[in-house]
């Protein structure tokens, strides 16, 4: 991949890309007046390129041109936006010129294999060497190939070969499933499955009539974003590519999809060859959800969240990711601070998925974040009678408790997760800190404290909680060496630098107790810790 590295390299960071990044209101104003010169185009196509969006780029690129460098941006920009059939015509034009690069054979060949032309593809590769995410495809296909010219019947004996689901899949076009059960029992025993795999798996149970596996695989396999109960139910819906045996250019399409996976696992490339490889995969099989799903969190990590957004409309209310996509677009909308339209989703989605605990966890954050905090004892309460008690789900319970007022019962609930976990780092240090602030048993908030500092010595919030102890205990000066230290770690907290005031205040040391209570009016939001410490402002300065 080292060359399509460079070839990245060589169209969006020239020099122009520097500017356009500093400016870029400069180049997208010109381009929207309709200024028509080659640089303006050039450069108000490279800032979306460079911004992660292909598609936008291949529109300000739509007229013909003869332009080197703006044909390589429009090459680029369909090839990463799926449109295959444009971007091979475009190489064409180019590959003359650049011939080493084989960047510009992809299109080709992802044509061929949707034409079945698989001949010409070999052809292909005897001239140029394609790489890890598409030149391992070329094994499934011969496999397929070989089959179908029935010259693989020993292939089912060969027990000391590891099979992958998808020479399961295609060996089930071919052989009775009984046959290959072994093989699928293999797989399944697999740790590292993912989504995608395990549909597959459990549509090859399904196919043979082993409902139980179907289920187990479902059940237990499957993430918890996924309405597993929908899909039991409705496995069998026509339009599921999972339920009927796929056909080659589906599981090509699912190899794809594990490539870009691993791809983005191993950190081998940008996010431009993970988009080539999923928009690959939808072109195969326009129905495989997933790979629009992973093309919307790629589109989200850049912050072109309309992509996003537009990936995961496209996701139907029949699709098996329909409340992943569901959950995504929450996740997208919170992060724009579109209020009413995340809370009009939560509540939507939780009236269709009333149990999924993902939607339960978003739930009771929003009643928390509106200080609800009976709401979301509700919730967590409901979470641990379908989930179990958790570790997780009881400390967030207890918390709340706290929160209301219950602190006795939400202190026997948190003592006895530290018995079940003794290194719970974050109980540890939420027990000492709400000691402290309620003045109670402060040689026992000490002991705990130090023990999560024992465990996570540089954690900031821990050694704020350690300075807090500290000053409780009216050992000022040790309050002030931990806070500092606290401060050094996480300069922007603004609860740490009115702690550091307050100590700074009892040392009288009020010059400088009234510079950390400014610093924290700063970066704090809430309205009534912003009072308290403009109070203390008021009377110090």
């Amino acid at each position: 991949m080292i060359k399509i590295v460079i070839f990245f390299i060589i169209i969006l960071t020239v020099a122009n890309c520097n500017i356009t990044a500093k400016n870029p209101e400069i180049f997208i104003n010109n381009y929207k007046n309709k200024i028509s010169s080659n640089s303006g185009t050039y450069l108000a196509a490279n800032f979306y390129i460079s911004k992660g969006d292909a598609y936008k780029a291949r529109k300000i690129l739509e007229k013909n041109t003869n332009n080197p460098k703006l044909l390589q941006l429009k090459f680029f920009s369909n090839l990463v936006s799926g449109e295959f059939e444009v971007a091979n015509k475009i190489s064409n034009l180019l590959a003359s010129n650049f011939a080493k690069n084989d960047l510009y054979y992809y299109p080709q060949y992802i044509i061929n294999i949707k034409k079945n032309k698989f001949k010409e593809n070999f052809n292909l590769f005897k001239k140029n060497s394609l790489k890890k995410g598409l030149n391992d495809l070329s094994p499934l296909i011969n496999l397929w190939i070989s089959n179908t010219q029935n010259k693989s019947s020993s292939i089912l004996n060969e027990d000391t070969q590891k099979k992958s689901i998808h020479e399961l899949l295609i060996l089930e076009n071919f052989y009775k499933s009984k046959s290959l059960k072994k093989i699928a029992n293999q797989i399944y025993e697999t740790e590292n499955l993912n989504n995608n795999d395990v549909l597959f798996l459990a549509g090859f149970y399904f196919r043979s009539k082993d409902f139980q596996k179907f289920e187990n695989i479902i059940q237990k396999k499957l993430s918890n974003q996924f309405d597993k109960k929908f899909i039991i139910k409705n496995f069998s819906f026509n339009d599921n590519i999972y339920y009927k045996t796929p056909n080659l250019h589906t599981i090509l399409a699912s190899k794809l999809y594990n490539n870009s996976i691993l791809n983005n696992q191993q950190n081998e490339n940008s996010y431009f060859y993970q988009k080539i490889l999923l928009e690959m995969s939808i072109y195969l099989c326009p129905n495989l959800d997933i790979s629009k799903y992973s093309l919307a969190e790629l589109y989200s990590l850049e912050k072109t969240n309309k992509l996003a957004l537009k990936k995961l409309k496209s996701i139907s209310s029949d699709s098996f990711f329909f409340l992943p996509s569901n959950l995504k677009t929450m996740s997208i909308i919170k992060s724009l601070n579109k209020e009413n339209d995340y809370e009009n989703l939560l509540f939507s989605n939780f009236k269709i998925w009333p149990k999924n605990k993902y939607i339960l966890y978003k739930l009771a954050t929003y009643y928390k974040t509106k200080k609800q905090y009976h709401e979301s004892i509700k919730i967590y309460k409901k979470i641990i009678d379908i989930y179990g008690e958790s570790d997780r789900d009881l400390f967030l319970y207890a918390s709340n408790l706290d929160k209301i007022g219950k602190w006795d019962q939400a202190k026997t609930l948190l003592l006895n997760l530290l018995k079940r976990n003794p290194k719970d780092t974050y109980t540890l240090n939420y027990v000492s800190y709400k000691l402290a602030l309620k003045e109670q048993d402060l040689d026992f908030a000490l002991s705990l404290i130090k023990q999560a500092l024992a465990i996570d010595p540089e954690n900031g919030f821990f050694l704020d909680t350690l300075g807090w102890v500290e000053f409780k205990r009216k050992n000022y000066n040790k309050a002030v060496f931990f806070l500092e230290k606290s401060i050094s770690i996480l300069p922007r907290s603004s609860e740490i630098l009115d702690h550091l005031g307050d100590c700074y205040l009892m040392l009288n040391r009020k010059k400088e107790a009234v510079f950390e209570w400014r610093k924290a009016i700063k970066y704090e939001i809430d309205a009534n810790i912003i009072t308290n410490i403009q109070a203390k402002l008021k009377r110090y300065e």
